[in-house]
């Protein structure tokens, strides 16, 4: 039962995306609908566990669930420059090595020298599993539909978004399940934010229409993920449930391909899989280290 749970996790963050692309809408429709659906299960699962709450955790919480919304938008927007098999593996890759970093910087992870090697070796395994996702064929006949430059542009800016997010609970070493209200309760308010400032320049408010309520279910599920996830570190430890929980990444570059069809050749697939491999196998180095 605990792998299950474990597991949950990443099936859930995997299907974010997929879903948000068959649902439909603008990035802003996407972001605004699943940063509310976020909010709304934060309120749930606080009425239920009523966890103690100081005024330290709910700022640095309620920032990084803020800052969520804005990378949670240039992503949905690398979307629609390359597509979620290629967005999400360097999405991933990234975010594993900006999280680690920023432990090692500011708070001294990675205190020993082998803890060091085997960091820094997993980064550069990282480093090889991004270039190889990212190789594109240049004989796709359709590679002129994409535009790789800007939406590896608008990845890397929501991978420091994401990061960030992971960070902001440490700085004011917040135990779990008590960041769950304050940092949902940001996405949904930087949902708004963001949906304040895109009005302007839609057809259609994306504060009414009705594929943002659509998209509420896409926060739902991310929701009960990151719960998924929570209760997976007490039962599991961070040396499982973490690594685990970053195979997100290989629901979504298969759930891109079978399920949204999207059109990769084979020399592109293979590409993409010894790619993922090796996210996957750093992945678990940095968890167990």
């Amino acid at each position: 039962m605990n792998l299950v749970i474990a597991i949950l996790p990443s099936l859930l963050f995997g299907m974010c995306p997929i879903l948000a692309t068959k649902l439909g809408g603008k990035p802003i429709n996407q972001v605004l609908g699943s940063s509310l659906g976020q909010a709304i299960l934060g309120i749930i699962v606080y009425l239920i566990v009523r966890p103690n709450i100081s005024i330290n955790d709910f700022f640095w919480c309620f920032v990084g669930g803020f800052v969520w919304a804005i990378a949670q938008l240039t992503q949905f927007m690398s979307f629609e420059k390359m597509n979620v098999s290629t967005a999400m593996p360097l999405s991933t890759g990234l975010q594993l090595i900006e999280i680690p970093l920023a432990g090692v910087i500011f708070w001294g992870d990675w205190g020993s020298s082998h803890a060091k090697i085997i960091g820094f070796l997993s980064i550069l395994l990282l480093i090889c599993g991004i270039v190889l996702t990212s190789l594109r064929d240049k004989t796709k006949k359709d590679n002129q539909k994409m535009d790789y430059k800007s939406g590896l542009i608008l990845t890397i800016i929501g991978s420091i978004g994401f990061a960030f997010c992971n960070v902001a609970p440490k700085i004011s070493n917040t135990d779990g399940i008590a960041g769950v209200l304050p940092m949902m309760l940001g996405m949904g308010c930087g949902g708004i934010f963001l949906g304040i400032v895109m009005r302007k320049r839609s057809t259609k408010n994306p504060l009414t229409d009705i594929l943002t309520i659509k998209n509420m279910i896409v926060g739902l599920f991310g929701g009960l993920g990151f719960v998924c996830y929570l209760i997976s570190l007490s039962l599991n430890g961070p040396a499982t449930a973490f690594p685990l929980t970053q195979m997100n990444v290989v629901v979504s570059t298969i759930g891109g391909i079978l399920i949204l069809k999207e059109t990769k050749t084979k020399k592109e697939l293979v590409y993409s899989f010894m790619g993922l491999i090796l996210i996957v196998i750093a992945a678990f180095m940095i968890g167990s280290n």
